[in-house]
């Protein structure tokens, strides 16, 4: 599924969790781009492929004798326990624009949501690394009064331009 019809469809990302205040509308619901996998969890793959690697190099050139088969194994339980975390972290993950507030709903129901008054939020911009920009995803950050940084994120968000765009129009409205 493309990045854009994952955002495509904000009343079928279970909106029946999102604690709404009275009036309150969902605006936006989303969640990470799938990439956020593979983007949390690439250093510890790595890890686990450097170790495995250097392992069968060294004993190749004759440093020690080592069974391969079980360093593979725990290299690779770790790579796979890493992937398999990052995949519970962002199914239980999603961000949400109401007409009053952002939220991140994380796992664990209510004790799992971080919410963001639009009062007090100014704007919304977009960074992302060089291999971000290659993928299509990003960070949306935002910005209170004199530009200082409040304290939520939207990490690893698939066309965060249009995401930042739309937050941005909320914040205009939540602002008149």
């Amino acid at each position: 599924m493309s990045p854009m019809a994952e955002q495509a469809a904000p009343a079928a990302l279970g909106a029946a969790d999102v604690p709404l205040q009275d009036g309150e509308l969902i605006i936006l619901s989303i969640k990470p781009s799938r990439w956020y996998v593979l983007l949390v969890s690439w250093p510890v793959v790595l890890a686990a492929a450097l170790v495995a690697g250097g392992l069968a190099l060294s004993a190749r050139l004759g440093m020690h004798e080592a069974d391969l088969g079980a360093a593979n194994w725990l290299c690779t339980g770790v790579a796979v326990v890493r992937l398999a975390l990052a995949a519970a972290q962002w199914a239980a993950l999603r961000y949400v624009l109401t007409s009053r507030r952002l939220l991140r709903v994380g796992a664990g129901g209510p004790a799992g949501v971080t919410e963001l008054p639009l009062a007090f939020v100014h704007s919304a911009e977009v960074a992302a690394t060089p291999t971000q920009r290659a993928l299509a995803v990003g960070s949306v950050l935002f910005r209170g009064e004199s530009g200082r940084a409040l304290p939520m994120v939207w990490e690893y968000v698939g066309q965060p331009g249009g995401v930042a765009d739309q937050v941005n129009e909320a914040i205009a409205r939540a602002h008149r």
